[in-house]
């Protein structure tokens, strides 16, 4: 429901501002593909943008803003809060979300709030505080649903999955601007989509959005395919691993 609630918003907002506003914003990756080998430790993505079509009063005034957004594949992710019982800490209570992106970073030009109201802000999901989650059909009332969203948003930042740059869009010309994401060591595997929002005026103009793949190779990629598609197999497998290193490690490491 939110999605279509969401563009309708972008078609609403497209009609009103095609009159008044002809400029449109265009962005690029620094690349494609991020490969993932057994020491890779993170990497950098740029992405690229433009103002075509912009006011240039406006252009040379700092007029417009953009917001880079770059959302993770789509998870389910359970969140259980933590009680102490019997001087033990256990699990509690849980709820799971879904169609949670499982990981998610954003720059900006300037906070949030100076760049659009705080309805637009939350139908295209800019900030942490306005990502899209959807709850899962069971009990608990909104304070509980806030409780447990927070609780996961601060999950995803401890993981470093989930992070926002006040002033990370950086303009080189009227024209031309970039935003620098750290992608983490963890990054999740699959399809991530880097979307460019322009305003104008605390008014959504338009959108622009590049996929990029994140991919294992090698090794990597042998044990993640087996293990995702061929889960007993890989058990086998690393458990004759285990067996075969203790065996090894008694072998070299035995007394007599």
């Amino acid at each position: 429901m939110r999605i279509i609630i969401a563009l309708l918003f972008l078609f609403t907002c497209a009609t009103i501002t095609s009159a008044e506003e002809s400029a449109d914003v265009q962005i690029g990756l620094s690349s494609e593909t991020i490969e993932i080998t057994s020491n890779f430790d993170g990497a950098d993505l740029v992405i690229f943008g433009s103002i075509e079509n912009g006011d240039r009063q406006l252009l040379e005034a700092s007029g417009y803003d953009v917001v880079v957004a770059l959302f993770g594949p789509r998870e389910e992710v359970t969140v259980r809060r933590k009680e102490r019982k019997l001087g033990v800490w256990v699990n509690g209570d849980a709820m799971r979300f879904s169609d949670v992106p499982s990981s998610y970073s954003v720059a900006t030009t300037s906070s949030l709030s100076e760049i659009a109201d705080s309805e637009a802000i939350k139908i295209l999901q800019l900030g942490l505080d306005n990502i899209n989650v959807v709850k899962e059909e069971g009990n608990g009332d909104a304070k509980e649903l806030e409780t447990f969203r927070d609780s996961l948003a601060r999950l995803k930042v401890s993981q470093s999955l989930f992070f926002e740059r006040i002033g990370g869009v950086e303009f080189l010309s009227p024209t031309l601007f970039k935003a620098n994401l750290a992608l983490p060591a963890n990054v999740p595997i699959g399809k991530h989509t880097a979307h460019a929002f322009l305003f104008r005026d605390g008014k959504f103009l338009n959108a622009k959005f590049s996929e990029m793949q994140v991919r294992k190779i090698g090794f990597e990629q042998f044990t993640y395919e087996l293990a995702h598609k061929n889960g007993l197999l890989y058990g086998i497998i690393a458990v004759l691993v285990a067996v075969a290193t203790g065996w090894l490690a008694s072998v070299v490491f035995g007394k007599d």
